[in-house]
């Protein structure tokens, strides 16, 4: 799908990583513009660490997959370039260490709604609070608190639409349709 010059400032990305007891660790990232319709969407095939990145990556591992080589490989696919992507996981926030894209973090209790067997991954990347946005507490990397400051100078024209949780549900539907073996017994 393509879009005009006009719309390409509001194109939207969700991206999650989850994590499969037996599989490992599945990302996917949706675009979508400002109604919420998605213009592109891709999915990694399961990644699980070895031992020696284990023991070499310690507490770290979990963020640096997910961040640092799931969530980018998933952006750098992209054929369209998000102003901004929220994430459903703080181990994602890491994301930004390797991205000029702002990244924010949407906390909510309902975030794993969608499936029991695919669970947000542990992190130790705790994310600084910096605000409230759509009744949602914001999450964003602590060396990266302006991408706050970017979020809620565009709000307005970004979020007229969009729910910022219900991208993710699409997100982990369609895991478990790319992933058969993900779906609960």
């Amino acid at each position: 799908m393509s879009t005009t010059k006009g719309n390409e400032h509001s194109i939207l990305g969700f991206l999650t990583v989850r994590q499969h007891p037996e599989l490992g660790y599945l990302g996917g990232f949706l675009l979508v513009n400002s109604l919420a319709r998605p213009l592109e969407f891709h999915c990694t095939l399961p990644v699980k660490p070895t031992r020696a990145q284990s023991i070499l990556y310690g507490p770290t591992l979990v963020d640096f997959l997910c961040g640092e080589q799931i969530a980018r490989t998933l952006v750098s696919k992209a054929k369209l370039q998000p102003v901004i992507v929220f994430t459903d996981s703080t181990a994602v926030l890491s994301l930004r260490n390797v991205s000029e894209i702002p990244v924010c973090c949407v906390s909510s209790k309902n975030s794993e709604a969608a499936s029991k067997d695919l669970m947000l991954p542990p992190s130790q990347q705790a994310g600084v609070s910096v605000g409230e946005l759509s009744g949602h507490k914001i999450l964003v990397d602590g060396a990266h608190r302006s991408d706050w400051d970017f979020v809620v100078k565009r709000s307005q024209e970004l979020l007229q639409q969009v729910d910022l949780l219900e991208p993710f549900t699409r997100i982990v539907e369609a895991l478990q349709e790319a992933h058969p073996a993900s779906k609960a017994a």
